[in-house]
This record gives structure tokens, sequence and C-alpha cells, in this order.
């Protein structure tokens, strides 16, 4: 996916994070944080917090982005998390995360909980 020209869907089952100015045609639930590391260094600490959690795997991914996929305790529906660490030069570097449902058209704020959630995890380890 691209997030430049990525659009937001009209259901409430997605969560966007992204840098200010990164998305041309959506508008992020939350203004990504900035990590005082390399990109290299924040993509593997996000895949550690990632495949911490409970019922999560990876997706093949080839296009310098992570898919992730947690499923849901009961139901076992899945989620799908794309991540993508953005270099901002100085050994600085920002992310963009899309956390969205693949079933219903509500989740309950289950998407946000989880991302926002692990944001924290991430920022105490970085």
């Amino acid at each position: 996916m691209d997030f430049k020209t990525f659009k937001l869907t009209r259901k409430p089952n997605q969560y966007l994070v992204a840098p200010e100015g990164l998305c041309e045609n959506a508008t992020p639930h939350r203004t990504a944080p900035v990590f005082p590391v390399d990109p290299q260094k924040l993509e593997d600490a996000f895949a550690d917090v990632a495949l911490a959690e409970p019922r999560v795997t990876r997706k093949a991914s080839d296009d310098g982005q992570r898919d992730f996929v947690q499923r849901s305790a009961l139901m076992r529906f899945p989620d799908t998390i794309t991540f993508e660490a953005i270099d901002l030069g100085n050994g600085k570097s920002t992310l963009a995360i899309y956390s969205r449902s693949a079933i219903g058209h509500s989740d309950l704020g289950v998407n946000k909980k989880r991302i926002d959630a692990w944001l924290k995890k991430l920022e105490a380890t970085l």
C-alpha cells in the first residue's frame, strides 16, 4: 500500500498513524512519534513488539513495508497491520501504521487500542 495516496474507508474499523504531510488523501487518527533511531532499528523493534503479542503472525512482504495479522481470541477474525519505517535523517525515524479489520463494520475500538498499546511499548523500548 502507498501511504502517500492511500484513502481511508468509511468504516470505523480502522486506525491510521502517520507523520504530518505523509498522507495526501487521508487524515491520520494520530500523528506518528519520532524515534531517536535509524529506520532499521525502528522496524526491528516494532516487529519484536508486534510478534510478542498473542495470535500475531507476520505476512510475507517485499515492498519495504511489513504486514502483520492479529486474530481475535474468540472468533479468530483477522486484523491486518501494515507498518513502514520512515527515515528522517540524522539517526531519527518515524513510522506509518494502518490497522484494519477484514470482517465487519465496527471493531469497537480494537484497532485503536491495539496500535496505541503497541506504540506505548515501542516508545518504552526505544
